[in-house]
């Protein structure tokens, strides 16, 4: 679900590139209002994010598609192995960027995005608990998440093709993640009555203790969305050199 935003986060700065279309619009390291050109210049390529943007490497944002994703976790209110596969979100060509600061010399990132609503599913193979409640089965989930809030923090760093060219690749990233509401439904579907039972128990447990279970998984939603930036974003600012990305 977080890795959507990154599309929006990545996208920031690469925007401006000079391999996007002529329609787009372009930002200057000079202009005094860099940051908000950023932003109008992302509302003019929102509709391209919809189906993605293949010639600078940028995956269809609505829906976005993870083929599959392992998680394996042994804390102390979370001991989890999961293996997840289709994993397929609607919503995310509406997110919205609420902040942005940005220095162009430190290659540094600040935003703040929001998304209204995001719709997932996926299906999956988990083993493990939650606090006291057992995660067992073979099945499809579906969630309902509204007013996420990402708060992003980015430190880039510039690196040299063989020919001596220049791109930025992504170095960190951290998230803090904040979610306003959401409602979880497991579907057991390897015909066992027990782990139906233990499906629905889980579902509901989710849902009552929305405050509790936000708590303990956000630290993993959060890693896994940075692990992905990375994978999603270094492609397409490898795309795009250094200096067609911000213009002089």
């Amino acid at each position: 679900m977080t890795a959507l935003l990154l599309i929006g986060a990545t996208l920031v700065l690469a925007v401006s590139a000079k391999k996007l279309p002529d329609s787009f619009p372009q930002c200057k390291r000079s202009d005094p209002n860099f940051d908000k050109c950023v932003i109008n210049a992302v509302e003019v390529v929102r509709p391209q994010l919809i189906k993605g943007i293949p010639k600078i490497r940028v995956p269809a944002a609505d829906p976005f598609v993870i083929p599959k994703l392992n998680i394996n976790r042994d804390q102390p209110n979370l001991k989890i192995k999961a293996n997840l596969k289709n994993i397929v979100a609607k919503g995310g060509s509406a997110f919205k960027i609420q902040r942005l600061k940005t220095d162009l010399n430190k290659l540094t990132l600040e935003a703040q995005v929001v998304l209204p609503k995001i719709q997932v599913t996926c299906d999956y193979d988990v083993d493990g608990r939650l606090l006291v409640v057992p995660l067992k089965g073979v099945g499809i989930f579906k969630g309902n998440f509204t007013n996420i809030i990402v708060d992003i923090k980015g430190v880039g760093e510039m690196v040299k093709s063989k020919k001596g060219t220049e791109y930025v690749q992504i170095k960190t990233i951290k998230l803090k993640l904040k979610m306003g509401a959401e409602s979880v439904k497991f579907k057991n579907t390897d015909n066992n009555a027990n782990n139906d039972l233990i499906a629905t128990t889980a579902a509901n447990f989710v849902n009552q203790n929305r405050d509790q279970v936000f708590e303990i998984v956000t630290p993993i939603a959060e890693e896994t969305a940075e692990a992905i930036a990375k994978q999603i974003g270094n492609p397409i600012f490898r795309a795009i050199p250094f200096s067609e990305i911000v213009l002089d």
